[in-house]
């Protein structure tokens, strides 16, 4: 009889062959690996779970109809490392489950699957312009200047609550530990929609992380929710544990929670002034790693580092 992931194979390359694509192609698809999909169609090597259950996600109806599923599904909004491991997403599965039944969610997750199947593929993604325009805006309507720091731990968004870890009843102490422990730098946050319009929701937050990542992590869920972002499904498969994930959207969350926190206008002139990356951060409030990746994304890394250039003599 063949196992799970045989039967996922021979069902992978079908689909992928009928519907006239290369491995590279399905590679950009689903979000898995070049490397690892030619491995697991030449019978080499298997995909991690979060892999499989990506893959799952791409075959739709045909993994039914070749006798694969997901089991204890839930669909959250995830921060946390691609390859995340089972043990990490089992707990925090867990957790989800527990936190929905104390915020007094009852409808399950069903909804959220039909949701998903009809918004399937519909994701969008937002250009640079877009992106620095929905930070301004949000900035704007906090009432913020240009040059202030915000500390995003501190902004009420309407129906969300923000749960740090250690503050919830939902996790026993092992569990406690090893997420905050061992599992801590897999995964930084958790939103878990409470109705079928995902009009409320709780954030499980890391607060084992520094200040300055929490304060990125919290504005990444906020963007996720605001900008109505697809669900991650999270499950059990295959008798381990995965999720869906996102390239795109998770992109655009997180280069908004940067813009967030470092204005454009406040980056140029600090670049511009020749002021030091950590010097910047702590204006802000931010990592100086953070500041970076904003300078570069600003296309103005060349001026921060102060590579000078001139035309040679004919």
């Amino acid at each position: 009889m063949p196992s799970f992931e045989e039967k996922l194979v021979q069902a992978v390359r079908r689909k992928r062959e009928t519907e006239g694509l290369s491995i590279r192609a399905l590679s950009a698809v689903v979000g898995v690996s070049f490397s690892t999909l030619a491995r697991m169609e030449r019978g080499e090597g298997q995909p991690d779970n979060n892999s499989k259950i990506r893959l799952l996600q791409w075959l739709g109806a045909e993994a039914e109809d070749a006798g694969l599923g997901f089991d204890n599904v839930a669909f959250v909004h995830f921060r946390a490392g691609r390859n995340i491991r089972s043990s990490t997403v089992d707990a925090l599965l867990g957790a989800a489950v527990c936190l929905r039944r104390e915020m007094g969610a009852k409808d399950g997750w069903k909804h959220q699957e039909d949701r998903e199947d009809r918004a399937s593929g519909d994701g969008v993604s937002l250009s640079k312009e877009e992106l620095e325009e929905t930070a301004e805006r949000f900035r704007s309507d906090l009432g913020l200047a240009h040059d202030d720091a915000l500390d995003s731990l501190r902004i009420d968004v309407e129906g969300v609550q923000v749960v740090p870890i250690a503050k919830t009843t939902c996790i026993d102490t092992t569990t406690m530990g090893e997420l905050r422990g061992n599992a801590g730098s897999e995964w930084s946050a958790m939103s878990i929609p409470l109705d079928p319009e995902n009009e409320n929701w709780v954030v499980l937050l890391n607060d084992g992380h520094t200040v300055e990542r929490q304060r990125v992590t919290v504005l990444e869920e906020y963007w996720h929710i605001l900008l109505g972002h697809k669900l991650t499904k999270i499950a059990r498969v295959a008798e381990a544990f995965g999720r869906t994930y996102d390239a795109a959207e998770e992109h655009d969350a997180y280069y908004l929670a940067s813009a967030t926190l470092l204005p454009k206008i406040a980056i140029v002139n600090a670049v511009n002034k020749k002021r030091s990356s950590e010097d910047i951060a702590r204006t802000f409030g931010t990592s100086p790693e953070l500041v970076e990746y904003r300078i570069k994304r600003l296309g103005m890394w060349r001026e921060h580092a102060g590579k000078q250039i001139k035309l040679a003599p004919e």
